[in-house]
């Protein structure tokens, strides 16, 4: 058994028994039940959805250049071939199916208290790709220095290690979690999911190793709908104003996705080493402040006390 499989293993443990004392501490015992049901289905439905998504998506181009799918990457346990944002979706359908098997009502209660686990169970799983080689690794760099993680490979050569830094990103987006106080079920793990989708899309995209179709990231372009399926429910749930006018931060998001997208065009036709290096990166940056910025004030903006003149 590899030391990745053991290491993932371990920290699915540990983080799925981390979820199961976060009911019993609440003295919820039909809480800690569904946690425990849940392990196993998240186990599966996780494999199961992390393969299919990698193999659908990466097959895709191929079936409509050639009309016929290649499911040899059905069978490849190789953890290259497996999607990372198909795994985190089979997981949360995992607890929904354990709420509902154990009767626990309302579920969004349970997804909220899986915040935490879940971002244990994320950031370890991050962290384990230090067994994989390169596979979760950025760009060459020629002089690192200590600020920067890097992961060499056979020949010597340094490559920036993405995966620390999507770790880290995860665990910060854990602590934030912490001071969302609402009596809504259900937003915090909504918030927390924004969020890690916000930060994925920039560092997916500075993987040399990911899913593609053209220049575009797969894996950012699945983090891309997430974040629009939970704009679009915050919308639905504002009081006012009434009709589509409502729905304009949607509309917003959607000209951000498309400024990114321009901006990785520019960035990978630039002849400017700054603007491929560093620039590109800071005006996606800028742009990914702006979406969670919008969807800050959209989700928690309305639960604030208005302001009295003393």
């Amino acid at each position: 058994m590899s030391t990745y499989l053991i290491l993932i293993i371990g920290i699915a443990a540990a983080a799925f028994l981390l979820f199961v004392v976060s009911n019993l501490r609440r003295s919820d015992s039909r809480g800690a039940l569904a946690a425990a049901v849940s392990f196993p289905l998240c186990a599966v439905l996780g494999f199961v959805s992390a393969k299919l998504f990698y193999v659908i998506l990466s097959e895709l181009e191929v079936f409509l250049t050639w009309g016929e799918w290649e499911w040899d990457a059905l069978f490849d346990l190789d953890p290259a071939t497996f999607c990372f944002t198909g795994g985190a979706v089979g997981v949360w359908l995992g607890i929904l199916l354990a709420a509902r098997i154990t009767g626990y009502k309302p579920a969004a209660v349970l997804t909220d208290r899986f915040v935490l686990p879940g971002i244990l169970l994320l950031a370890g799983f991050r962290i384990a790709e230090f067994d994989l080689g390169t596979l979760g690794t950025g760009r060459f760099i020629e002089n690192p220095s200590f600020l920067i993680p890097v992961v060499y490979n056979q020949y010597g050569e340094g490559h920036v290690a993405v995966f620390v830094w999507e770790a880290v990103a995860a665990v910060i987006v854990g602590l934030l979690s912490l001071r969302i106080r609402d009596e809504q079920p259900g937003l915090r793990f909504e918030i927390t999911v924004f969020r890690l989708c916000v930060c994925q899309i920039l560092l997916e995209n500075m993987r040399r190793r990911a899913m593609s179709w053209g220049f575009v990231k797969v894996e950012q372009l699945l983090c891309a709908v997430i974040l629009m399926i939970l704009m679009l429910l915050a919308c639905s749930r504002k009081e006012k104003p009434q009709g589509a006018v409502r729905f304009l931060p949607a509309l917003y998001l959607f000209l951000c996705i498309a400024a990114i997208v321009g901006i990785e065009f520019l960035r990978q036709r630039s002849p400017s080493q700054f603007m491929g290096d560093y620039g590109g990166y800071l005006m996606m940056g800028a742009v990914l402040c702006v979406i969670l910025f919008i969807y800050q004030v959209l989700a928690l903006g309305r639960h604030r006390r208005p302001q009295t003149n003393r």
